[in-house]
């Protein structure tokens, strides 16, 4: 054996060597993100499944829903997505690599839930499909294009959701008690009014008139309902079915601010104890409220004593 070929049989070894190692270092476990997305260049995001399809949209540093219909989209559900979602680890190791094991792990088109992260330019950066889990410890996902099934490290399903009611912001609005000139209540027990005037509240209804100090309990259950005014569910495209209850309400709310703006609320019963609510006369989108929520701004002349 000459010189050359010991030199070519060594190099041989060596690659051998490398091979084997690297091969070995393959099948150690660790732990990786699964998705691979940069969270600064994602400007859509996508979530179907075989029923629906909900589409968000980063629009002037603000998410909305764009698709099935517009509305501001949900801050916690959209912060859950970039610190949760994307920041989810797994095992480098997937749980299966067969086509088979898709309908065990609900990872497919017509059983998992999909979720596509696209740029500014809609290319899509990141496709998985999330699979259903009984555990609240982990997920089944894949890749769309891939047969790899990995195991989640978390239950993310709560999250990755198309249901456009766990997106919708419940906050129809926010006011500061300073903005606001006037508060019109009618309900069916009372009508009454209250005024700002200097460090007091005026109350009137037709009848009493009182100064009411900020610390009474009903004027500040009031104010601080308005001050971030939430409802507890929506009801979409359903307004013929209401619109005979309210056009005879149970309580009605007029907000008159500084600015020359205002709002108008009108809440009727539903099924108790359960109330409709129409929000500045929008026909398209109603929302649900129950009980206690109509509790606070029924009251009568004692309460503001």
């Amino acid at each position: 054996m000459n010189k050359k070929q010991k030199i070519y049989i060594g190099i041989l070894i060596v690659l051998v060597i490398v091979f084997l190692i690297t091969k070995k270092s393959d099948n150690v476990e660790k732990p990786i993100r699964f998705f691979q997305a940069d969270s600064a260049k994602i400007m859509t995001i996508e979530i179907s499944n075989i029923k629906d399809t909900l589409r968000l949209s980063k629009q002037n540093e603000t998410w909305k829903i764009v698709f099935p219909f517009e509305n501001d989209a949900n801050e916690y559900q959209i912060n859950n997505i970039f610190s949760k979602v994307l920041n989810i680890k797994t095992s480098n190791l997937p749980i299966s690599e067969s086509e088979s094991s898709f309908d065990t792990y609900k990872v497919t088109n017509s059983h998992g839930t999909r979720i596509k992260f696209l740029d500014e330019n809609n290319n899509v950066i990141d496709d998985a499909i999330i699979g259903k889990s009984s555990s609240s410890k982990s997920t089944p996902a894949r890749r769309a294009d891939e047969n790899k099934i990995f195991k989640l490290e978390e239950n993310i399903n709560y999250i990755v959701t198309s249901n456009t009611d766990k997106w919708r912001e419940k906050t129809l609005f926010e006011i500061e008690e300073y903005n606001i000139a006037k508060i019109s209540i009618l309900s069916d027990i009372n009508a009454y009014e209250l005024t700002p005037s200097d460090s007091l509240w005026h109350y009137t209804d037709g009848k009493s008139n009182l100064n009411v100090s900020l610390n009474n309990p009903a004027l500040s259950e009031i104010l601080s309902e308005l001050n971030k005014l939430t409802v507890n569910g929506f009801i979409d495209n359903k307004y013929e079915t209401y619109k005979e209850k309210l056009t005879f309400p149970s309580l009605e709310i007029g907000i008159e601010l500084l600015d020359g703006s205002s709002h108008y609320i009108r809440i009727a019963m539903d099924k108790d104890p359960k109330y409709v609510l129409q929000f500045n006369n929008d026909e398209n989108f109603l929302y649900s409220v129950y009980q206690d929520w109509v509790d606070k701004f029924t009251k009568e002349t004692m309460d503001f004593k």
